[in-house]
């Protein structure tokens, strides 16, 4: 369970579609075939009967703690990432290589928002609280918690609740202006979201091989990378130690947070 990690927004999720059932195993057979003289699917049955544990334990040994990490690319892991701002979506999407991404599409998903600004317009018509209405916006659009925040360069700043308001009270006026021109004016989905908020939740699924999930790791959770993508390496990471502990343990002792790059 990830019940116990610190996020910015408790609708921050990660879940796992599927991956590489004995990736220990593609491990060190990948490794196995750089010396061995026969090709290693006629050993497959002996080699299969030693345990993830303990293929973990070789690979680690003869390989990763030596950063040769190629052999970690062959085994790989599916993500659904769920309701994470589009801005984190967007920088998530410059990681290319070993990387791959579908993305929920504002084209075609406009029915949440819709759905949205007709919920917010009855609870107007009730005259309820703005508190209310700032709950609902929330469920399809992030808005950082009030506090200390500081920018790539140290310079601090602090986000009010009074800043907050207005940021919630902007992009509820985004919403029923799109709601508006696609209801209203008859505007296709993809023309009016040019006018939504870049803080709309947009989920998506993510495959990685581990090799490059874990150079993910090293760009986005360093403590100057940005604080929501940072969370989004901190869940991705929790799922990789549940996948592949023993690579996982040798990472977080050299590498997490220390802004290295991928060997």
């Amino acid at each position: 369970m990830t019940d116990n990690l610190q996020l910015l927004d408790p609708r921050f999720a990660v879940t796992v579609l599927g991956k590489s059932d004995r990736p220990n195993l593609l491990c060190y057979l990948a490794m196995h075939q750089d010396y061995s003289e026969s090709f290693v699917a006629e050993e497959y049955e002996k080699l299969a009967s030693y345990s993830e544990a303990e293929l973990g334990r070789r690979i680690v040994r003869n390989c990763v703690n030596k950063m040769h990490w190629g052999i970690i690319e062959h085994p790989s892991i599916t993500f659904n990432v769920i309701n994470f701002p589009h801005s984190v979506m967007v920088q998530a999407r410059t990681h290319r290589v070993g990387v791959s991404f579908d993305c929920q599409s504002q084209r075609y998903t406009s029915q949440r928002i819709l759905h949205l600004a007709q919920k917010i317009e009855e609870l107007e018509a009730q005259s309820a609280d703005f508190d209310v209405i700032a709950q609902e916006i929330e469920s399809l659009f992030y808005f950082r918690a009030i506090g200390h925040y500081f920018d790539r360069e140290g310079n601090k700043y602090f986000y009010s609740q009074d800043t907050r308001n207005k940021d919630i009270a902007f992009t509820q006026s985004a919403i029923a202006y799109y709601a508006e021109k696609i209801n209203n004016d008859g505007y296709a989905p993809e023309h009016a979201r040019d006018i939504l908020t870049q803080n709309i939740r947009q989920h998506f699924v993510v495959s990685f091989n581990a090799r490059s999930l874990l150079h993910f790791c090293d760009l986005r959770l360093p403590k100057d990378a940005q604080s929501e993508i940072r969370d989004l390496a901190t869940l991705l990471l929790y799922h990789f130690e549940q996948w592949m502990p023993e690579v996982a343990e040798i990472y977080k002792k050299k590498r997490l947070g220390k802004n290295l790059l991928a060997p």
